[in-house]
């Protein structure tokens, strides 16, 4: 891989994954020129919808069924669906050879600035990332989850850093969670009304120019995760 390739996971569903999955390659398109968001996890398939690009013609993961050997990423990259500089690979890829998935990402990282993968809560394409965010919530229910995908996250050696959806009332501090799961903390996100908003307006996550959720995507794309990373708190 010659290119930055970002996995988001979540430790839990509900947290935003794809959201931030989508506003990473936004944010940074401006800076790298193409970047792209792929919807990685086995149970993915609507990427191109948080991404607001289901309206437009282009390959989805379905498409690529027949695809062998390897893939030239530049066609591949000209043939997704686009929002600007960035573009969406979307769709569940199940059903799809392994070799298709890994060859598609590999594909595309070579031709892309930063290339960002929305892997659910499935490591599975980990490997073929250069950083890994993990994000997770407060709860009780929130840390068991994201305690196990610590543990799997720590075998794999490849830096990690850890995003802390927060609320108001929560029972522990986004520092305690950090220190629980043993990953430096990278930055928090709080819920963000006008996210909804901008979805019903086709305004893709990452768009705004300001707010918690650019702030996290642009702290996050400054500096590369690594295991001195510190932390970058969040506003709205």
């Amino acid at each position: 891989m010659d290119h930055r390739v970002m996995g988001v996971i979540g430790a839990s569903g509900g947290l935003g994954v794809s959201t931030l999955a989508v506003a990473l390659a936004v944010r940074a398109g401006p800076h790298v020129g193409a970047t792209v968001a792929v919807d990685g996890a086995p149970d993915g398939g609507a990427l191109d919808v948080t991404a607001c690009l289901e309206h437009l013609p282009g390959v989805r993961w379905p498409d690529l069924a027949a695809a062998q050997g390897g893939l030239d990423g530049a066609a591949l990259l000209r043939a997704l669906p686009a929002e600007g500089t960035t573009r969406v690979l979307a769709g569940t890829h199940r059903g799809l050879g392994e070799d298709v998935v890994r060859a598609a990402l590999t594909a595309l990282a070579r031709v892309c600035g930063v290339a960002v993968v929305d892997l659910g809560r499935s490591c599975w394409l980990a490997e073929q990332c250069t950083e890994l965010v993990l994000v997770a919530g407060t709860s009780a229910r929130h840390l068991a989850d994201a305690t196990g995908m610590a543990d799997a996250i720590h075998g794999l050696g490849c830096p990690a850093g850890l995003v802390v959806r927060t609320s108001r009332g929560d029972p522990v501090s986004p520092e305690e969670v950090a220190v629980h799961l043993d990953l430096p903390l990278s930055g928090t996100l709080r819920d963000d009304s006008r996210i909804v908003t901008d979805a019903d307006r086709a305004r893709p996550p990452g768009a705004r120019s300001s707010g918690a959720l650019a702030g996290l995507a642009d702290a996050l794309l400054m500096t590369p995760t690594s295991d001195d990373l510190s932390m970058r708190q969040v506003g709205a």
